[in-house]
């Protein structure tokens, strides 16, 4: 069984740490405010198991999905990042600028930025998006 887990600062993974801050913030509060402490000591034992909490929780998502590993073609860690992975064209681009391109042995539909631009059968070309299963393809890189 697969435990589906936020990809690393999505919008779920910061809903996965707020809902832990606050758990973890209320059940410290909890414990804590019939003790005899004043409010700033709570608050302070709130903020650091609550940042405790966090930390673990965040390396718990990693270990458990490494992002970092599961970039595939045209994925950027980055948008200001270089797509920097070539493909090589297996069937010549048609009017529409679409044809088929074989990257880490697997063959995907590709589609070109230009529709002018048609490469030919075994150029290479620059990946730099990807739409669903559709490769994002750029100029011949030779």
């Amino acid at each position: 069984m697969r435990i589906a887990v936020p990809r690393r600062f999505s919008k779920d993974w910061w809903l996965t740490l707020i809902v832990v801050t606050v758990a973890v913030s209320a059940v410290v509060f909890l414990l804590l405010r019939d003790r005899g402490l004043g409010a700033g000591e709570v608050v302070l034992y709130c903020l650091a198991f609550s940042l405790l909490g966090d930390v673990v929780t965040a390396v718990s998502m990693e270990a458990v999905a490494p992002t970092r590993l599961m970039i595939g073609p045209g994925d950027r860690r980055l948008n200001d990042d270089l797509p920097s992975e070539l493909a090589l064209v297996v069937a010549e681009f048609d009017d529409a600028g679409v044809g088929r391109v074989r990257i880490r042995g697997e063959t995907w539909r590709a589609r070109s930025t230009d529709r002018e631009f048609r490469p030919a059968r075994g150029s290479r070309v620059r990946i730099v998006n990807r739409d669903g299963l559709t490769l994002i393809v750029l100029g011949d890189v030779g």
